[in-house]
């Protein structure tokens, strides 16, 4: 697979995103096709390939299938191929995973688990944990923002003098091959630029953590012990640890988005969730990250028949369920 053809995929795409096919370039796809001539991927080859990925990781399939799609969209423009074989290959089928929040009672299972992980071991060498994860939960449930977005928040994207308190979404947090860690100045859409009202749990927290808040280059209100970024990947895993011993294996980050937004549509509406969570519309929202059971259509009229006659009804001369 020519360098190329790689590097006609990455021009135009988020440097996340590049990231993510080289990847699958590299993981996925040069593994099993890379020394296959461009007329040896036939449509059978290159969908049988995609299924096999499918199988045990999904996302890897779908990633593959991009990047694939634009090398041989390339071998086209070349005249190396009159059509592109990634076209015809069949669509990639997911099982739609269950939408799962948090009750409100097992919030205190969550913040009861946090508390025993930063305690500090007797013994064990180290530093000991600061207090960072319990305040980026809470920031999550009083926010439904992506952990992200969390991660990027500055004390200037704040008002806490105001009248009802705020918080501006406006960056992320990515990482680049080569960089490192950075703040990204613009969020994962552009309804994820956003305005927030905070809860009065989340506010008196913040102004908390003001008071004792060390200066950092970045007015990061969640920094490094040296100043510089928090990265998602460390959070998760601290939250991993804490959640270990306390039979909380399933709820990652993600959950306290999803509590968010069942929350915000059970008290109000799926739209006023969307809003909340960055969402251009609530179908995402209503599709991925509210829990709902299925609404039958309402047949309470025809199952009316099978209710059989009220108690004191006479049976008629002509009902067949007369007794003779």
């Amino acid at each position: 697979m020519p360098a190329e053809i790689f590097q006609r995929i990455s021009i135009s795409s988020p440097c996340q995103t590049i990231g993510k096919y080289e990847i699958s370039v590299r993981v996925s796809i040069v593994p099993s096709l890379g020394n296959l001539r461009i007329r040896e991927a036939g449509v059978g080859r290159l969908d049988k390939f995609l299924r096999k990925v499918a199988e045990d990781r999904p996302t890897a399939a779908r990633l593959a299938k991009v990047a694939l799609a634009q090398m041989f969209a390339l071998a086209v423009r070349r005249g190396a191929l009159t059509t592109n074989p990634v076209r015809e290959t069949g669509r990639l089928r997911t099982a739609r995973r269950k939408v799962v929040a948090l009750e409100v009672a097992q919030l205190d299972d969550v913040r009861s688990a946090i508390r025993k992980w930063q305690q500090p071991i007797p013994g064990k060498p180290g530093p000991r944990h600061t207090g960072d994860l319990a305040d980026i939960v809470d920031l999550m449930l009083a926010t439904g923002a992506r952990i992200g977005e969390i991660l990027a928040l500055r004390w200037k994207d704040l008002d806490l003098a105001a009248e009802h308190p705020t918080l501006t979404i406006c960056g992320t947090i990515i990482y680049l091959k080569g960089k490192g860690f950075f703040r990204q100045e613009w969020t994962k859409s552009d309804a994820g630029f956003r305005t927030v009202v905070l809860p009065r749990f989340a506010v008196g927290m913040l102004m908390a953590r003001k008071i004792v808040a060390a200066d950092n280059p970045f007015d990061a209100i969640f920094a490094s012990r040296r100043g510089t970024w928090l990265s998602p990947q460390n959070v998760r895993r601290q939250w991993r640890q804490a959640r270990a011993d306390a039979g909380l294996e399933w709820v990652t980050p993600h959950t306290f988005r999803k509590t968010v937004a069942t929350l915000i549509d059970k008290e109000a509406d799926a739209k006023r969730a969307a809003a909340q969570l960055g969402h251009a519309t609530e179908q995402v929202t209503n599709k991925h990250y509210i829990v709902k059971p299925t609404l039958a259509p309402d047949s309470s009229g025809i199952l009316e028949q099978l209710g059989g006659l009220p108690a004191t009804e006479p049976a008629r001369r002509d009902d067949p369920r007369q007794t003779r």
